[in-house]
C-alpha cells in the first residue's frame, strides 16, 4: 500500500502545483485579489502532498508526515474540484 499512498501524494503535489499555475498568471494579467485565495490554497495542498510525500519515502520522516490513504483520497478530491473551478468555462 505504500507505493499506492506514494503515488497519491505525489499526484496531489503534482496537480495542485499545475492548479496553481492557473489563478497565479490570472492574478499577474487582471489584478484581482480573489485569485490569491485559489493559489494560496492549491499551494498549500501542494506542500501538504509534498509532506505526504516525505512521509512516504523510506528516509525516516517523522511520524506526523505519514498520511493514510483515505485522507490523501480526500485531499485529492478537493484537488480535482479546484481544479474544476478555474478550468470551468465562465458565462457569457
Amino acid at each position: 500500500m505504500v507505493l499506492l499512498e506514494l503515488f497519491v501524494a505525489v499526484l496531489v503535489t503534482g496537480l495542485s502545483c499545475v492548479n496553481a499555475a492557473i489563478p497565479a498568471a490570472a492574478v499577474a494579467r487582471s489584478g484581482d485579489r480573489r485569485f490569491l485565495l485559489l493559489t494560496g490554497s492549491n499551494g498549500g495542498l501542494a506542500l501538504l502532498g509534498g509532506l505526504w510525500a516525505w512521509g512516504e519515502l523510506p528516509v525516516s520522516p517523522p511520524s506526523w508526515a505519514i498520511p493514510e490513504l483515505p485522507t490523501e483520497l480526500v485531499v485529492l478530491a478537493v484537488t480535482v474540484l479546484l481544479l474544476a473551478t478555474t478550468l470551468w468555462p465562465r458565462r457569457a
